[in-house]
């Protein structure tokens, strides 16, 4: 009920928004400008949207239809938001007089006691205040200005200014000749104005020549090599576009720059555009502008020309090894005084030069430290792609920053270029290292399969162990979990509609991880600079103690882990059967086991056993690409792929099964699946706004040995605060099983397959508040057919099963973390006979479910359990709480 209440009162709030008059704060004699539209020749070849951009003056923002900030605004009284500010201002200066007089009276004792004791300096006191010139908000302000928006009055200078715009943003689309005539459509009663701008485009010219005016020889080849290969190439004939000729301009400079060319910038390009040709037609002349430098305080010409690496020299700038005292024996000496600000010379050199005869550069650098490198010289210069001898390319310098960054031993990277007389560059890295040793003490809310939770961890980390780059993390775990029992000891449907737990499940163990740069045993000096790899070693012990049983889990990890450049793309793959190891042991409580005996359900039975995992293959990949459309899209996706048994079944294929009828690998069942499972993730940001959207698409096999299901930890979930959240947490489904008729439900449903599909819209109120509306669609289905669950299995018909559910969401942003509180409402669920599914249909048909189930009850004239409350509501609305957005 608590949450029904929830839902009523915010859907009161948003009516009381809803009901202010947008048209209180209009003055009398002017207008509220509600709409522009914008009016274009449906042949134009110019977005409309883009247009409607550039006008200056713009209604007030809608969301879902409705002037929400502006009703907030104008729901808020300035005067009492005002008097708000006045009284919150007064208590923060008496209070700072207070603080200030306990201050001093603080101070004064200290002065006292110094005196006293013959000193004559003491600590004194200082006692924050108060912030009385930039005070936070109050409720009201929040309210009406950060969350609110002034009405936007309709002022006719700015339509004319925006006539201009509109006008120039044609000219730069090819349209020369375009005119804008505006109409405003005034109603004074309603004290609205609408205006429409109709565009007259004009014809459209074309571009039939453009060439490259320059002397420069290096400049001319490079840019015919750019013209056949590089982007954003505009090639005659094509209509003029002065935002395509800025996309050339942009990607010509990157491409010169990536072509040995030095020095270049995109301020050196620019373009003289001739329209006095006869006809419709342009021509357009590509200049480089001399490239001008400083030498001497005088400012010389010096032409673009092919430039080499001439030397690359690395300065580790530490004192962590030498023995001895550096200040004494290396700075006094040299009567050097270091300021607070100024970085640690160095004076010991090593040349690094190895060459094996196959490699097909020379890998060469000079190394700069003190007393004894920190870090193997050839990992450090692994990382560098601007190699001595070879051309100089742009793109290298921002690259070899971020693979010496991401080994995650130095603090600062500062690369610096020096240029010389004779086309060539010398390459400086300045690095300083991060103390190798940390330890850290991490309580932190937990927020797993949806169920929330508290843990805390302590971890050790040596960032450079054997001074190769080897990162070890050493970590101790444990925590408390909210979680459902399987089977619950009271009435099962009380069990399924509660939806609050006690920390009813501990967990804890140790886990060892190990990243070895390269690809262990192979060298990293053997590989290929364009590979990225890292290799990974872990192990992890976990217990976990519930109330129907006790688990302990092995996990053994051998994985080589493979980076681009900026690490947009992470592809893992495990060693086969070395590579992902996992051992499952389960004591379960006489009582629990009782009741898996009892139900016998196979698939809880195998869900809940001892097994052993042995990855055949273990592949995960995700992409990331941030720079769709400017930035304001980001789109990910990345897969697991799981194969696990094969090897250890062809080892055991002559073995005898054990009394199960399952085989033994070293004493212990082994699982056989296939599975995959993929996430596609978009994200378009709009100004305060967002849009998300995420597809789930997975499958698993059970195989021979493994059972009817996959084991607990590979099966799908549904429901939940990170799924379809007009469910609980792994209650949906599988497929159309009436779960409300099986009076041996569990609370714990789960599948071999999933498909599901989600949207947000996320919209910001204040810097700390952050709404949401939401939707989610889906399910779970189990590939074999289960007699325990009828209806759970796929069939063709799967589209038909998928659950809808629809809600409203609040986020916390506290910077580092986010608390997200959703209410979920399910508006279809499709375990449901016919005529009842959506939440708008008739209960008769679910009813009668019941009825021929449980037969009636003479005394009561209604279906057996009524009063028992066997009989769930099928379209409870349900509350989330979670840590983090969900996706």
């Amino acid at each position: 009920m608590k949450q029904i209440y929830r839902y009523i009162i915010f859907l009161l709030f948003t009516c009381f928004i809803a009901a202010c008059n947008i048209k209180r704060h209009v003055p009398d004699g002017r207008h509220l400008l509600v709409d522009n539209t914008v009016h274009l020749p449906k042949d134009t070849r110019v977005d409309k949207s883009a247009v409607e951009n550039v006008i200056r003056q713009r209604p007030n923002h809608r969301t879902l239809g409705f002037r929400l900030k502006l009703r907030a605004f104008n729901a808020i009284d300035s005067t009492k938001t005002e008097q708000d500010r006045i009284d919150r201002l007064n208590r923060f200066k008496k209070k700072n007089n207070k603080r200030l007089a306990r201050q001093k009276k603080i101070n004064e004792r200290r002065i006292e006691k110094a005196l006293k004791k013959g000193k004559t300096t003491y600590r004194p006191k200082r006692i924050e205040l108060k912030d009385t010139l930039d005070p936070r908000h109050t409720l009201r302000e929040r309210i009406k200005y950060d969350y609110g928006e002034a009405p936007v009055i309709y002022d006719s200078s700015l339509m004319e200014t925006s006539k201009d715009q509109i006008k120039l943003f044609m000219q730069r689309k090819g349209y020369f000749n375009a005119t804008v005539e505006t109409k405003t459509k005034f109603k004074d009663k309603k004290k609205t104005v609408k205006v429409d701008y109709t565009i007259a485009p004009g014809e459209l010219y074309f571009v039939d020549s453009m060439y490259l005016r320059t002397s420069n020889s290096s400049v001319r080849a490079s840019y015919e090599k750019y013209l056949k290969n590089g982007e954003n190439v505009l090639k005659p004939p094509f209509r003029f576009d002065s935002d395509a000729l800025a996309k050339m301009r942009k990607s010509m400079s990157d491409f010169m720059k990536n072509n040995a060319l030095y020095g270049f910038k995109e301020s050196y390009v620019s373009y003289e555009v001739d329209t006095l040709s006869p006809g419709k037609n342009i021509q357009i002349a590509v200049d480089v502008s001399k490239r001008v430098i400083e030498k001497d305080g005088k400012e010389i010409v010096k032409p673009f020309a092919s430039t080499k690496v001439r030397n690359v020299t690395f300065h580790l700038l530490d004192t962590i090894t030498y023995q001895g005292n550096f200040k004494r024996e290396q700075l006094d000496q040299r009567g050097i005084v270091l300021g607070p600000y100024e970085q640690i010379p160095t004076f010991d050199t090593l040349r690094y030069d190895w060459y094996d005869g196959r490699n097909a550069q020379f890998r060469t650098a000079t190394f700069l430290y003190n007393g004894e490198l920190t870090t193997k010289a050839e990992l450090v210069e692994f990382q560098n792609y601007l190699e001595e001898t070879n051309y100089y390319k742009g793109d290298f310098l921002p690259q070899s920053y971020n693979r010496l960054m991401n080994l995650s031993i130095f603090k600062t990277v500062k690369p610096e270029i020096i240029e010389n007389e004779d086309n060539s560059i010398d390459v400086h890295y300045y690095l300083t290292p991060l103390e190798q040793r940390t330890f850290s003490f991490e309580p932190k809310g937990t927020h797993a399969n949806s169920y929330l939770g508290v843990s805390t961890s302590l971890n050790y980390t040596n960032r450079n162990l054997f001074r190769k780059g080897q990162k070890l993390k050493i970590s101790f775990s444990g925590g408390f979990e909210s979680q459902p029992e399987i089977f619950a000891t009271n009435d099962e449907s009380t069990v399924l509609q509660d939806g609050t737990r006690s920390f009813n499940t501990l967990e804890f163990g140790p886990s060892i991880q190990l990243d070895v740069p390269g690809l262990f045993p192979i060298s990293t000096d053997r590989l290929s600079k364009n590979q990225n790899p890292i290799t990974t070693f872990s192990a992890a012990y976990n217990f976990q103690q519930r109330p129907d049983f006790k688990r302990q889990i092995i996990q053994l990890n051998y994985l080589w882990k493979f980076y681009d450049i900026f690490r947009t793309q992470v592809f893992t793959v495990g060693i086969p059967v070395i590579g992902g190891i996992q051992f499952v042991r389960i004591g379960k409580t006489e009582e629990f086991a009782q009741r898996l005996e009892e139900q016998n359900d196979l698939f809880l039975i195998n869900a809940y056993s001892n097994q052993a995992v042995y990855k055949d293959a273990a592949v995960t990949y995700t992409f990331t690409n941030p720079d769709l459309k400017d930035g304001l899209i980001t789109f990910s996706y990345g897969f697991n792929f799981d194969m696990a048994g094969m090897i250890i079944g062809l080892i055991t294929d002559k073995k005898t099964p054990n009394a199960d009828g399952y085989k033994e690998f070293l004493g212990q069942r082994y699982s056989q699946f296939i599975r995959l499972d993929n996430q596609f993730i978009l994200n378009h940001q709009l100004k305060k706004q967002s849009l998300h959207y995420r597809l789930q698409i997975g499958a698993g096999v059970p195989l021979k040995n493994n059972g009817p299901s996959l084991p607990f930890d590979y099966s799908f979930f549904g429901g939940g605060s990170n799924d379809n959240r007009g469910f609980r947490a792994r209650s949906l489904g599988p497929g159309v099983y009436k779960y409300y008729l099986d009076s041996n439900r569990t609370v714990t449903q789960m599948g071999d397959m999933r498909l599901g599909a989600s949207f947000e819209y996320r919209f910001r109120i204040t810097s700390l508040f952050e709404g949401a509306f939401f939707a989610d669609a889906g399910n779970v289905w189990a590939y074999n057919e289960d007699p325990n669950r009828p209806g759970g299995q796929i069939t063709k018909d799967f589209y038909k099963q998928l659950s809808l559910s629809s809600g409203i969401g609040l986020r916390l942003d506290f910077s580092f973390l986010i608390v997200r509180l959703d209410l979920g409402i399910p508006l279809r669920n499709p375990a449901l006979p016919d005529n009842a599914k959506w939440i708008f249909q008739d209960r008769s048909p679910f009813i009668q479910e019941a009825k021929d189930e449980w037969g009636i009850n003479p005394d009561t004239g209604d279906y057996y359990y009524k009063e028992n409350n066997m009989l769930p509501n099928p379209f409870q609305p349900q509350f989330h709480i979670a840590i983090g957005y969900p996706f």
